[in-house]
């Protein structure tokens, strides 16, 4: 049995469609259970129903800060609340690869690269099927 490319891009298409139903479906229930059930604003709370199922909710609070204002008033303090993240700059490292050669030797051993996961979009024609 040979399946063909649009059979594959049919089926793609309904499955995808049934992902974002199904997730569209689980967040309005997420959203109900906790009308329903206590959650704390950060941390863990459990709750064990009655036919014996337990409900875990996991509450997280995000922080953004004024990074300039934060240093200006934690200014006398031994320890800042902030941290910095040194990392690769992926888009300047790719352009090295690409354009430098010369360059890319040089700093290759220190690099590791691996593909990464490869995206499909499927696309329906503007007049349907």
């Amino acid at each position: 049995m040979t399946t063909t490319p649009e059979e594959l891009a049919r089926d793609w298409l309904a499955a995808k469609r049934a992902e974002l139903d199904a997730a569209n479906r689980r967040l309005q229930i997420e959203q109900d259970l906790l009308k329903l059930l206590p959650a704390k604003e950060e941390g863990r709370a459990a709750t064990v129903l009655t036919n014996g199922m337990r409900v875990v909710s996991t509450g997280k609070m995000t922080y953004k800060a004024d990074i300039e204002r934060l240093l200006a008033l934690t200014d006398g303090w031994p320890d800042k609340p902030i941290k910095t993240k040194v990392e690769a700059d992926e888009a300047f490292l790719k352009a090295i690869r690409n354009d430098r050669p010369d360059l890319w030797r040089q700093i290759a051993p220190a690099i590791s690269l691996k593909p990464a996961k490869t995206y499909i979009t499927i696309e329906e024609p503007a007049n349907g099927l």
